[in-house]
């Protein structure tokens, strides 16, 4: 809804707050927090044994890039729970409001199965490589993969929550419009 002016539309039609929108941080968030912050010490550990003690950190170049890896897979569960995934919205300014609803419950629903099927195949990809472990650490890389389903079926469940608003939206987009005549 970047394009269109919430004040044009009905208030059905606007992203429905749910009952843990309201509390200050969610389980996305501090998630997202420690792994940035885990990141951000790993690097600076890394930088200051490299520079000032002239001794590289080897293992925690592979560590970072899985730690950066998973800060964008909780990244993207906040962007589901704020439904502000990246989207073309050009078509938007053109279309009524119930074939706007529709519209955004079929997106909706497509991001479901999208974020379903990445959830079914990492969940694959975990138990297949759970015998193999890092380069530089004996860890088994299932972790990662399984770490990676977490912060999926996190986004799974809001983007669940996204399509249920926007069936809302779209139910009162056709009783608003049968209430009227």
């Amino acid at each position: 809804m970047s394009l269109i002016d919430s004040e044009t539309l009905p208030s059905e039609t606007l992203p429905c707050e749910t009952s843990t929108s309201k509390q200050a941080f969610k389980s996305e968030d501090i998630l997202s927090l420690i792994i940035f912050w885990g990141l951000a010490v790993l690097l600076f550990a890394q930088f200051f044994s490299r520079y000032a003690l002239s001794a590289s950190l080897g293992w925690s170049e592979e560590i970072a890039r899985y730690l950066l890896i998973l800060l964008a897979f909780s990244g993207a569960s906040i962007a589901s729970r704020n439904d502000a995934h990246i989207g073309v919205t050009l078509l938007h300014r053109y279309l009524s409001v119930k074939a706007l609803n529709i519209t955004k419950m079929c997106i909706a629903m497509l991001n479901l199965l999208v974020v379903l099927l990445l959830l079914f195949y990492a969940g694959q990809i975990a138990i297949s490589l759970h015998a193999y472990s890092l380069a530089s650490l004996p860890v088994s890389i299932g972790w990662v993969y399984a770490l990676m389903c977490a912060c999926l079926l996190l986004m799974l469940v809001r983007s669940a929550m996204v399509v249920k608003s926007s069936w809302r939206a779209v139910c009162s987009s056709f009783s608003h419009k049968a209430v009227k005549q």
